[in-house]
């Protein structure tokens, strides 16, 4: 028996045969359209957990860094994003302008992976989504810091809790603000039990998209 058939961990994932197969000459113009597509497709196989995803961004000097966050949305021309700007991963994108994306879901063997430039939304649009949270979330923004060393948690738990008992509104920290991610380019993919895999490679170029298969 081949050792794929004996150990789950070099097994090669398949992407389920009721799903639609990347084709170059049928994809969508426009890459985030595919992606919202594959989405609908994964949360209709009640997928664990498919808004997060890996987060890389990059420091000024090019040390790479990534993480696990929530994808929120994804609009017609970008990916949607909050985060802390005073963290390392806010520090970096502001930095270079620039971050990247991977998605996975096992459950369809698909992957997805974005680059492309970093945009902050205006005060304006963080303040009104800010005032959209639950009050709990507003409340763990404004006690917790990202990165910072945590000295004191009870004193951390003692502030959220006094935030959470009063009847005053809680003001959008300044740190904290939401982004996207315009991609320039996006990669997707999809697994076959052979390793036979199948690549389609969608590119910014010169005020339009392209896209082609490529090897996998």
């Amino acid at each position: 028996m081949p050792p794929s058939t004996l150990d789950p961990r070099v097994a090669f994932p398949a992407t389920p045969a009721d799903s639609a197969r990347l084709d170059a000459g049928t994809a969508p113009a426009h890459p985030l359209a595919l992606l919202s597509d594959w989405i609908e497709g994964v949360v209709a196989r009640d997928a664990v957990e498919p808004f997060y995803v890996t987060l890389a961004t990059a420091s000024a000097d090019g040390v790479p860094s990534s993480r696990t966050v929530q994808l929120l949305d994804v609009e017609e021309d970008a990916l949607l994003f909050t985060t802390n700007f005073g963290s390392r991963k806010g520090v970096e994108m502001r930095a270079t302008g620039r971050a990247a994306v991977s998605l996975y879901w096992r459950e369809t063997a698909q992957s997805v992976n974005v680059t492309g430039r970093v945009v902050e939304a205006d005060d304006a649009e963080c303040d009104a989504r800010f005032a959209e949270e639950a009050r709990g979330v507003q409340v763990s923004r404004t006690v917790s810091f990202h990165g910072l060393p945590l000295d004191d948690e009870a004193e951390q738990l003692g502030r959220f809790s006094a935030l959470m008992a009063s009847d005053e509104p809680v003001e959008r920290p300044e740190y904290w603000r939401w982004f996207r991610i315009v991609p320039d380019a996006v990669t997707f993919w999809e697994g076959n039990p052979e390793a036979l895999n199948r690549r389609l490679h969608y590119a910014w170029h010169d005020g339009a998209w392209t896209h082609g298969a490529i090897q996998a």
